[in-house]
């Protein structure tokens, strides 16, 4: 695979962690090329990508929730493909929206619902060491929604 392009400025964000690179050893020969059969069934095993989550999608669901609840404010990313993965890579109990930070799109990945402040502290402890090393905050609901209600 190709190298990911450097990411633009970020705020609270912990570095990715490094990926080991193995060099492909060149071939001795030219592999003969796959029939056509061959290649459908290569296509056929190749699973569909999944959807990225989507920040508008969940713009509905903070407005949702109760203001008097709390989460975990993960990081703000300028890049929202850097807040799709972070969701991805660790489940639906996180999600990101969408806010204007200095003129320019923010994305701001949060984790969980909680009904009281201290259940959100102690959720901090328990996330992995790599979202604890960004230095995540708990904030409630209704800070969220007060965020997202101009841009509506």
């Amino acid at each position: 695979p190709a190298p990911a392009p450097a990411p633009a400025p970020v705020e609270r964000v912990q570095p990715a962690p490094p990926v080991a690179t193995v060099p492909t050893p060149a071939p001795t020969q030219a592999p003969a090329p796959a029939s056509p059969q061959v290649r459908q069934n290569v296509a056929e095993r190749t699973p569909a990508p999944t959807a990225a989550p989507s920040a508008s999608g969940n713009r509905s669901w903070y407005a949702s929730q109760p203001g008097s609840n709390y989460l975990v404010q993960i990081l703000g990313t300028r890049v929202e493909k850097n807040a799709q993965a972070i969701v991805q890579q660790h489940g639906a109990s996180y999600r990101y929206f969408t806010k204007t930070h200095e003129g320019k799109p923010l994305y701001v990945v949060t984790y969980g619902n909680f009904a009281n402040r201290a259940a959100a502290v102690a959720a901090v402890k328990s996330l992995p060491a790599s979202l604890q090393a960004g230095k995540p905050w708990v904030r409630s609901f209704a800070s969220v929604q007060q965020e997202l209600a101009p841009a509506r």
